[in-house]
């Protein structure tokens, strides 16, 4: 990166640590223990038994406080030492003494129930069903890594270095087993606007040696975090980025779930630490437990792509299906891709149209590209809409501008609205952007000449 760009990543952090309450809110632990404190007990206890059910210590507490003292529930001895037992059993004391406190009452066949209780909730049963199996020092277990070839140093964007505005970013992005980028899902931005773009071209215009399986050059996801410091930053304030590390670390041990998913980021994005995915990924399953929809979008990935974690699909859609229901937009494109990577049946197809359609709603870029590329190449005939996929791009110009993608999502749209000359054009665009980044123009060049002989094209534009 540019010299003021990797000086010092210490400004960087303290705008995010002073603004980590712009991140949008959730239905966490946090809100239910303020719902619980305001008397509304029915909100709370829906929320304390959801996050409960998923093994989070303080809810399974609160939650055997409530079946206790009959607060949003009717009053229930047996499923209050149930959950007090579950939270002792997962290190909460308060738990493991209200356990004991509600026992000496039970009757024979009240601890049975408990027990049958805690069998379903407990962790051995959370494993199978629905925690990573976390990998130990390295990102993926099948794949040799991903390593920077030929990185592309962003210019410091003129406003922010005009009024001298320091943040940073944190990127997703699909390197190609042709070592080039595709689709850059630019996570947060802190400040937002300002930055992005930057982000943008720097990833598409890096180059990558690409990962590997027995040999052979495979796509892999990678997340960087881009960190902007204006000119004249000391070096010593490095020294205050190992401070807001450690901070943010004992906050997270403390159980702040804003905090785990903080130092979950830290680890997964800044290379200064020298960590690796599998050590971010348990800091994202806690606040993921605690309800928040970004880390649970981060330990579903990581469970569809085996990232930091072995591959388990199953366990993967639950949490992304959370986070999606929660209206965290980047989890609703993933679960998207993963239906369009299956056999695009209709019915997964139908699926994926309907998540992007809700992401596409709160403004979220890559939704728009996808959804564009499904409505205009689709092999279904009755989920195409050429005219629609022109319009979300037009939307999206200035952010997608230099990506192949983006032209080639445009020339198959107007191939299949019968107008090959705009295909022919714009397929053209397509491969001379593509030629500049040094892709593999084959598949392109294929394409234009359908066009060229007056035929459209279908399948899927994102398969890389």
């Amino acid at each position: 990166m540019h010299p003021a760009l990797t000086r010092t990543i210490s400004a960087g952090l303290i705008t995010l640590l002073l603004t980590v309450t712009a991140i949008p809110a959730w239905a966490d632990l946090y809100s239910a223990q303020v719902a619980y404190k305001k008397g509304d007990f029915a909100t709370a206890f829906k929320q304390f038994k959801e996050l409960a059910e998923v093994g989070q210590p303080q809810a399974q507490l609160d939650l055997a406080v409530m079946y206790a003292r009959g607060e949003g529930v009717d009053h229930n001895n047996v499923y209050a030492h149930a959950w007090a037992s579950l939270a002792g059993q997962n290190g909460e004391a308060k738990g493991k003494a209200l356990a004991e406190q509600l026992e000496p009452d039970l009757t024979p066949t009240s601890l049975r129930i408990s027990s049958d209780i805690q069998a379903k909730y407990n962790q051995a049963t959370l494993d199978a069903r629905l925690m990573p199996h976390f990998l130990r020092g390295k990102e993926y277990a099948d794949r040799d890594p991903v390593r920077p070839s030929k990185p592309f140093i962003p210019a410091y964007p003129a406003e922010a270095q005009r009024k001298g505005i320091q943040g940073e970013a944190y990127v997703e992005f699909v390197v190609a087993p042709d070592g080039h980028t595709r689709i850059p899902r630019i996570l947060y931005a802190l400040p937002g606007g300002l930055f992005e773009d930057a982000v943008r071209e720097s990833v598409m215009r890096s180059v990558y040696l690409p990962a590997r399986i027995n040999g052979k050059p495979i796509s892999t996801t990678v997340s960087v975090m881009y960190n902007f410091t204006v000119p004249g930053v000391k070096i010593s304030d490095y020294q205050g980025l190992e401070r807001r590390v450690h901070d943010t670390e004992l906050k997270a041990e403390a159980g702040d779930a804003q905090a785990q998913m903080l130092y979950g980021m830290m680890i997964a994005g800044l290379p200064q630490l020298r960590r690796t995915y599998d050590q971010a990924l348990p800091w994202f399953l806690k606040a993921a437990q605690a309800g928040a929809p970004y880390a649970q979008y981060q330990v579903g990935t990581g469970l569809l792509q085996g990232r930091g974690c072995q591959c388990e699909t199953g366990k993967g859609e639950i949490w992304l299906e959370k986070a999606a229901q929660a209206d965290q937009s980047d989890a609703q494109v993933s679960l998207a891709e993963y239906l369009l990577k299956s056999d695009s049946d209709r019915e997964s197809v139908a699926g994926a149209v309907v998540w992007l359609e809700r992401a596409a709603k709160q403004n979220n870029s890559a939704a728009k590209l996808l959804l564009s590329a499904v409505l205009a190449a689709s092999p279904l005939s009755d989920v195409r809409d050429p005219p629609r996929a022109l319009t979300l791009t037009d939307s999206i110009e200035h952010q997608y501008k230099i990506d192949p993608s983006y032209w080639e999502i445009r020339a198959a749209a107007n191939a299949l609205r019968g107008d090959f000359k705009a295909a022919v054009k714009t397929q053209a665009k397509a491969v001379s952007e593509a030629m500049h980044l040094g892709w593999d123009v084959v598949l392109l060049q294929q394409r234009q000449s359908l066009y060229e002989s007056g035929q459209p094209w279908t399948g899927n534009l994102l398969a890389f």
